[in-house]
């Protein structure tokens, strides 16, 4: 990973090194065959490795616009999901798997994938966030926590946590609803994680400002790099409940003087589809923060008052 000299905090240069990421707004759209799907991933890879990007992160059930290329697409309805998700989806997980490889390969790059449907034996299927390293390795991620219409479908529930390495940051992935319990997130902070990956989807505008606000909230209680994805638009499948895609992709830091972003966000896409919100992590200012943080803090923990407060009886 680049050195990038920068101004140190007291004046004086300092050589550090960073992470440069890029969360994908990506456009949710009609893809009619995997081709062109692939050739949607494959330009907005290419803008971002342009831009120096060392890890492209996109969105949860990133193929979802693959939906337009069942052979019922146009009188496809709700109710139809459970089979549909079950017939196009786990077929496609190898392919899907091959293709953010390559990619990976090509551009001397990580790619978190974004999540797709598979299948993972005794009729069981589960949402999995696919992350590629540089040399094509592929690590997988299963969603922890389901929404209703995941539940309505039979999706299976993930359980456990993938720790890795992307350069010189320590990562793990929380897909979508998984951010929004803070108790993965402080227990990945206990185990040295500097960013989180968050592949996600949302439908309508609570929805998005859930998950807005998970990110900052996860960043500033844990002292961490938040990196959000999000898709927007429709493919229009199934015509009477299509998916609009909603929400702004986000990258955020802690709130405090070490960073001096006072609203938390390090980058966010513009308006419209397919932008990347870029962002260097600067893990020595990550580093430094913790060390001396404003409020609230992790040094500020206090576990042994937590565990003396759970272990209290209820008052009655």
């Amino acid at each position: 990973m680049p050195k990038i000299a920068r101004p140190g905090l007291r004046g004086r240069e300092t050589v550090s090194e960073n992470l440069r990421v890029a969360a994908v707004q990506f456009e949710l759209r009609p893809e009619r065959s995997f081709e062109q799907f692939a050739d949607h991933l494959s330009t907005i890879v290419a803008r971002a490795a342009s831009g120096g990007a060392e890890l492209v992160v996109f969105p949860e059930l990133v193929g979802t616009g693959l939906l337009s290329s069942h052979p019922e697409a146009g009188t496809l309805v709700a109710a139809d999901m459970k089979r549909v998700y079950r017939e196009m989806f786990p077929p496609l997980a190898d392919a899907f798997a091959d293709l953010i490889g390559r990619l990976a390969r090509e551009h001397g790059i990580a790619i978190m994938g974004g999540s797709h449907y598979r299948a993972v034996g005794g009729g069981r299927f589960r949402n999995t966030a696919y992350l590629a390293h540089p040399d094509g390795r592929i690590e997988k991620q299963d969603k922890l926590h389901l929404t209703p219409p995941e539940v309505q479908i039979g999706t299976d529930l993930g359980d456990e946590l993938i720790i890795t390495n992307v350069g010189p940051a320590t990562v793990a992935t929380l897909v979508c609803m998984d951010l929004q319990f803070p108790e993965l997130t402080r227990h990945l902070v206990g185990r040295d994680v500097d960013v989180i990956l968050c592949p996600s989807l949302t439908w309508n505008r609570r929805g998005a400002n859930r998950m807005l606000y998970a990110s900052h909230s996860r960043a500033i209680e844990n002292q961490l790099f938040v990196v959000t994805s999000v898709s927007v638009g429709t493919c229009g499948v199934p015509g009477d409940a299509a998916m609009h895609g909603t929400g702004r992709a986000i990258i955020t830091c802690p709130v405090n003087a070490t960073f001096g972003i006072h609203d938390g966000r390090l980058a966010t896409a513009a308006d419209g589809f397919d932008k990347l919100a870029i962002a260097d992590l600067d893990l020595d200012r990550l580093r430094e923060s913790r060390a001396n943080p404003e409020p609230p803090g992790l040094v500020n923990l206090r576990p042994e008052l937590y565990r003396s407060l759970s272990e209290r009886p209820v008052a009655q």
